[in-house]
């Protein structure tokens, strides 16, 4: 009984805790499905205020474009000033300056349609755009640009200079009327906007020109000759009396009271306006002004004008350093006396300037390398960590020709002077002409100085990336090492950066030599030739691109130029005596040979070029010594050992030929006219079948090698094998078209064949 009574307690309890697990579950199935409910309840409640939200603000769109439905097309502009910034401002593309003013040019436009021309003016600009005028005047000022790079009509400049004008970039609004004015010189209305813009500047110098311009297209314009009348009183200018008497034909009686109220504010603004930030030296800003002034006006060629304006700060504070150092680049500018220059300077400089590396220039510019060297020298004595003076006094040694001190001068360089991009650019400088000066038998450059170059070219880019010199010595140094295609990209983006250096055209020209583009190279050339008037590497250049045309004679005068301004260039002198010989001159190729020789004996090229006119002036013994002294220097010298072998044939010394023959080929085993030499000396000692092997490797070598192919066929024509000997004419036809022996001794090999078929029976 007891044990049925425990059973029956147990099965019970087991169901309780069944029945209590189930309801708990429950109760949380139930907990959780009411937190989804709260849940979901919420996020309608925010899809609802969502969803009223995005009505709102499509009712508010709705609205807006209901009243400006031009506002939509904005978003056009939007995307065409996002690409140009990608474009433009993107280091990693790099781009032209075509494409650059290309891209700009597209930007201003899509700009300029929702500015369209009017009759009557009466056109404002719509909602938006004002801001996004703002950011295309910003993205022109990041790029450097300047209203003649963009490709726009007189129109559209007149009318971007409105838009420029309505965002205050005055500076801006005025060069796109300029602009206007230079494609349209009867466009009245850009003269006029620009007055405005020379009154609210207070510039009543450019003020008055802009009037006299105005006056040129409307004489009759009363209220500029009057204005005119205002800004030259008390000058003895005949523009006066002009203005008088046209106001009077007019009938119209002047009173400058009323006027000069007004050109008194103008004059007022003259004297107090400032542009840009203030220096805070406690400088009047009418004398930073003036001196900014002046430094724009230069920017823009006026050195006259500009040089008035400086002189004018100067009367107003002495003491300001930025007018004199200013006033003495204007000095030099207008090519005035070098004392008149240096005067401003030294002044400049008694107030706190750094003018030490324009006067080093101004004084080279004169002649006067010497002076300039001494005041660097000085300099450097009181600040020996001044990496720009440095870099610019080994950059004079260097110009000079003494490589050994332009050397000394950096190896002298504290340590932190190398954080300098300049330093770094002078030394890949003189580690290219040191690769130039180092040739090897071929002339080929020196290859471990070309790859130190580059380092320090790469270095100079490490530490500023917007080193322009930088950059141009990187793709000289990657045009020396072949690499063509990294030499481009560099000279592209050197352009961009220093487009108005002067090297940039003769890089690209002996790029394109390289690449075989030779007329795109002659007409760089002839540009470098207008910027580098006494510079001996531009009739160098375009000497090289002649004799590449085949132009010898006038490869010569060219070369004649270049020595006649470098009489030490040794590339130049190189060059024309190989042209001379080549023109049958072997006077002037001899006296340039002899020249080098005697100047530099260790000149490989120098030996083995005189070595050659003598050859073709059949004075073999001179030649032979020529080829021992140049062998002497360098055993090796493959070249050399060819002509030595081509002399003791043409001696009748055959047997002593074959030496150094071997030598040559085994020292250079891809020397075409190695092989074709011995290959001459086999066939003086009847060895048929070994000539006609080293006729063969000289073709292999050089498949363009004529020589050899014609003996190729002449041997094989000999040995009356006509099958090879037809194939052998063929293909020196094939070579040179025009050449009658091979064409009538293939007619002969034919004939032969058909004879020979005639004479076999047919089955």
């Amino acid at each position: 009984m007891q044990e049925t009574t425990l059973l029956l307690l147990t099965v019970y309890g087991v169901v309780s805790i069944a029945f209590l697990a189930l309801w708990i579950k429950h109760r949380s199935v139930s907990l959780y499905n009411q937190k989804m409910a709260v849940k979901l309840g919420s996020m309608k409640g925010n899809l609802s205020d969502t969803s009223d939200k995005l009505d709102l603000l499509s009712r508010g769109v709705d609205t807006i474009l209901s009243d400006a439905p031009e506002v939509h097309n904005l978003l056009g502009v939007h995307r065409s000033l996002e690409s140009a910034e990608s474009l433009l401002f993107n280091q990693g593309i790099p781009i032209s300056n075509s494409e650059s003013c290309a891209i700009a040019s597209h930007a201003t436009k899509v700009l300029l349609t929702h500015y369209p021309e009017t009759s009557d003016g009466s056109f404002e600009p719509i909602p938006g755009l004002i801001p996004l005028a703002k950011r295309l005047a910003a993205i022109l000022t990041e790029a450097e640009m300047k209203a003649e790079d963009i490709e726009l009509s007189a129109g559209e400049h007149r009318r971007f200079g409105e838009i420029l004008h309505l965002v205050n970039r005055f500076d801006w609004a005025a060069d796109c009327f300029q602009r206007a004015n230079e494609l349209d010189p009867d466009d009245e209305s850009s003269l006029r906007s620009l007055s405005e813009i020379r009154r609210q500047s207070g510039d009543l110098i450019s003020l008055d020109r802009t009037l006299e311009r105005l006056l040129a297209i409307v004489p009759d314009d009363v209220e500029a000759l009057q204005e005119q009348l205002v800004l030259l009183e008390g000058r003895d200018d005949e523009r006066i009396e002009r203005n008088g008497k046209r106001l009077e034909a007019l009938g119209i009686g002047f009173d400058p009271s009323e006027k000069e109220m007004e050109v008194s504010g103008i004059t007022k603004r003259a004297r107090e306006y400032e542009v840009g930030e203030k220096l805070g030296s406690g400088i009047p800003s009418s004398v930073s002004h003036l001196t900014k002034k002046a430094e724009k006006q230069l920017i823009l060629g006026e050195v006259d004008i500009a040089l008035e304006t400086v002189s004018l700060a100067i009367e107003q504070d002495a003491k300001f350093g930025p007018a004199w150092s200013l006033k003495a680049r204007l000095v030099a500018a207008k090519g005035k006396t070098v004392k008149e220059a240096i005067k401003c300077l030294r002044r400049a400089n008694a107030l706190g300037e750094y003018t030490v590396i324009f006067e080093s220039e101004i004084l080279e510019k004169d002649g006067r390398s010497d002076a300039a060297i001494e005041v660097l020298e000085e300099h450097l004595e009181r600040s020996p960590g001044d990496s720009e003076a440095r870099g610019r006094l080994s950059q004079i040694w260097l110009s000079k020709g003494s490589i050994v001190s332009s050397k000394a001068i950096l190896d002298g360089a504290p340590d932190e002077c190398w954080d300098s991009s300049n330093m770094n650019v002078m030394k890949g400088r003189l580690s290219l002409v040191q690769s130039e000066e180092h040739r090897d038998e071929t002339g080929k450059l020196d290859s471990m100085a070309v790859i130190d170059s580059l380092v320090s070219f790469d270095r100079a880019i490490e530490i500023d990336r917007e080193s322009g010199l930088a950059w141009l010595g990187r793709a000289r140094a990657l045009r020396y090492q072949g690499a063509l295609d990294e030499a481009e990209v560099a000279l592209v983006r050197a352009r961009r950066l220093i487009p108005q250096h002067p090297s940039i055209p003769l890089e690209e020209a002996q790029l394109c030599i390289e690449i075989g583009d030779l007329e795109q190279a002659n007409s760089l050339a002839l540009e470098a030739t207008t910027i580098l008037k006494n510079n001996p590497t531009v009739p160098f250049i375009r000497g090289i691109i002649s004799a590449r045309l085949g132009r010898l004679e006038e490869a010569k005068k060219l070369f004649s130029t270049a020595l006649e301004l470098q009489p030490e260039h040794v590339r130049a002198r190189l060059n024309r005596s190989s042209a001379a010989l080549l023109c049958d001159d072997l006077e002037t190729a001899l006296d340039d040979a002899n020249f080098l020789v005697k100047t530099r004996p260790n000149h490989q090229l120098a030996r083995l070029r005189r070595s050659e006119i003598l050859m073709n002036q059949g004075d073999w013994k001179s030649a032979e010594i020529e080829l021992r002294d140049l062998l002497k220097i360098n055993s090796n010298h493959s070249l050399g050992l060819v002509h030595l072998g081509t002399c003791m044939i043409a001696m009748g010394k055959s047997e002593q030929a074959e030496k150094p023959l071997n030598k040559a080929i085994e020292a250079n085993p891809h020397l075409s006219e190695a092989w074709y030499q011995r290959g001459l000396l086999y066939l003086d000692f009847g060895k048929s079948d070994e000539a006609l092997s080293d006729f063969e490797s000289a073709v292999s070598s050089d498949p363009q090698h004529i020589d050899a192919r014609l003996r190729i066929a002449a041997v094989l024509h000999e040995k009356d094998d006509v099958e090879k000997a037809a194939l052998a004419w063929r293909r020196v036809l094939d070579v040179d078209p025009q050449s009658r022996l091979a064409r009538r001794r293939l007619e002969e090999c034919r004939e032969l064949k058909k004879s020979s078929e005639a004479i076999i029976p047919k089955d």
